[in-house]
This record gives C-alpha cells, sequence and structure tokens, in this order.
C-alpha cells in the first residue's frame, strides 16, 4: 500500500483488508475502474490504460500538503493531469494566467486570502475558468459566496476519490458539481427566490419538483416522494422547462442558478 501520512487523507492503491473508519481514507481499488482493450483496469494497480483522449489539466490551490498527495496518487488513474499545485492565493494569482488550466479545485480557506475571493480575482482574469470549491465546513453563506465569485464546483471533505472525478469531469465539460450537503441550501434558494425568470413565479409543487431535482430523483421517484403521478410530475417538469428556457432536465439546474 502506497498511502499520504495523514489522518484526513490517505489513498490506498491495494487493499486486501477492510478499510479503517478513519476521517477520510479511501481505497481507490474498487471506486474507480475502467475497461480498455479487452483487460480490467482497477485504480489500485500501478499500469493504468492509456486514456484514448486528452485528460483535462488541473491545479490545486490548498494549504494542506494531505490534499496535495491525495491528488497526486489520484491523478495516476489517468483521469486528469495534474499540472499546477499552490499552497496560497497569492501564488496562484501570480501563476494560473499563465499555465490556463481546464480546471481549478480551490480550498475556501487559504493562509493569506480566502480562497472564494482568489476564486474571484482569477474569473476577472480567466472568465472560463471552472473553479471547484473544497470545503470541510459548509454553511449556506459560505456556498452563496462561492456561486457568486463564479465557482461551478462545491464539495465537501471528506470528498471521496469518485466525488472528485466527477466534480471535474462536469466542471469541464459546462455543468455544475455540488455535493449533496449543499441540497438544503438550494432548496432554500429555491423558496427565497420567488422570480425566476420573464416575470413568471414558481408555484409550490414546482418548487418541491425542482428541490427533487436538485436530489438527483427520477421521475417515479419524485411521485413517490410527493405522493403524486408520473403524469403530474410530467406536467409540473413540462412548465419547469418552459419558466426556465431549458430542454432537459440535465440543464436545469445549471440554468437555474445561472438566473439567480
Amino acid at each position: 500500500m502506497i498511502a499520504c501520512d495523514s489522518a484526513d487523507y490517505e489513498v490506498e492503491l491495494e487493499c486486501s483488508g477492510p478499510r479503517s473508519a478513519t476521517t477520510f481514507r479511501h481505497g481507490l481499488e474498487g471506486d474507480v475502474e475502467e475497461r480498455a482493450g479487452g483487460r480490467r483496469f482497477a485504480l489500485g494497480v500501478q499500469e493504468a490504460p492509456v486514456p484514448s483522449f486528452v485528460s483535462p489539466s488541473v491545479a490545486l490551490v490548498d494549504d494542506e500538503e494531505d490534499l496535495h498527495c491525495f491528488l497526486r496518487e489520484l491523478e495516476g488513474s489517468g483521469h486528469f493531469r495534474l499540472t499546477g499545485s499552490f499552497y496560497t492565493g497569492a501564488t496562484a494569482l501570480d501563476h494560473l494566467p499563465e499555465q490556463r488550466p481546464d480546471a481549478v479545485i480551490m480550498d475556501i480557506r487559504l493562509p493569506d486570502l480566502s480562497g472564494i475571493d482568489c476564486a474571484g480575482k482569477l474569473k476577472t482574469v480567466l472568465p472560463g475558468l471552472p473553479i471547484i470549491m473544497v470545503t470541510g465546513y459548509p454553511d449556506g453563506r459560505t456556498f452563496f459566496r462561492s456561486l457568486f465569485a463564479g465557482a461551478k464546483g462545491f464539495l465537501v471533505k471528506p470528498v471521496s476519490p469518485q466525488e472528485f472525478l466527477t466534480a471535474i469531469d462536469e466542471v469541464v465539460n459546462g455543468d455544475f458539481a455540488l455535493a449533496k450537503q449543499v441540497v438544503p441550501f438550494l432548496v432554500q434558494l429555491v423558496r427565497q427566490v420567488g422570480q425566476v425568470t420573464q416575470g413568471h413565479r414558481l408555484s409550490r409543487r414546482e418548487e418541491e419538483i425542482l428541490a427533487c431535482l436538485f436530489e438527483g430523483m427520477q421521475d417515479k421517484e419524485i411521485a413517490s416522494a410527493l405522493g403524486i403521478g408520473t403524469a403530474t410530475v410530467h406536467t409540473h417538469m413540462h412548465r419547469l422547462f418552459e419558466k426556465l428556457g431549458v430542454h432537459s432536465r440535465r440543464n436545469i439546474i445549471a440554468k437555474f442558478l445561472a438566473l439567480t
């Protein structure tokens, strides 16, 4: 086993026994795996599949060495390239405009300035740069400030390897990457923002449907949770699409967040 020496971040590259209950300990083997050329590759072996695509470049801004170690190990999955590691906001602001990575992972608590402030400054220079904020202490104010600063992702520690990989993929492809822990903040946002677009207000039922969408529920799950039929769900969904000007479930959350 190769591991980062920390109680908070430990990446097991080979695991034969049960995992210990540390604050942050995930074996990569079994969390993510691929098939290439008819062979199975797990993220716990030394040999990794040669990707058939150009993996996105990712930079990390965090003052904890443990997370840098963790991402260097996770880079071995072949899903991304760690092209920059910075420990302060100032060094990130100095070098990222030249490096122009495909995405940035930014801790909210930095030693010299807030990660949110750093993200806002970066967005003025690189407006299209996807930034994923990471924190161990989520709250509504921090979450909304991150969105207003232009963040496309918000993850809550402890973050699993799969969550990191999924978030990177989502923001690089123009989507939002939000941890399940922020769903209550989104529901609160839906209910506080009455007028979302073109003078239309969401009905109470539409608010409930949208909250279910934020939680990733499918139509049958929404119907069961709200005690209505699937046909009624489809009707409310159609009205939501019209009000928000979208054509698919995939875009509805991003569209709503953009409007707010």
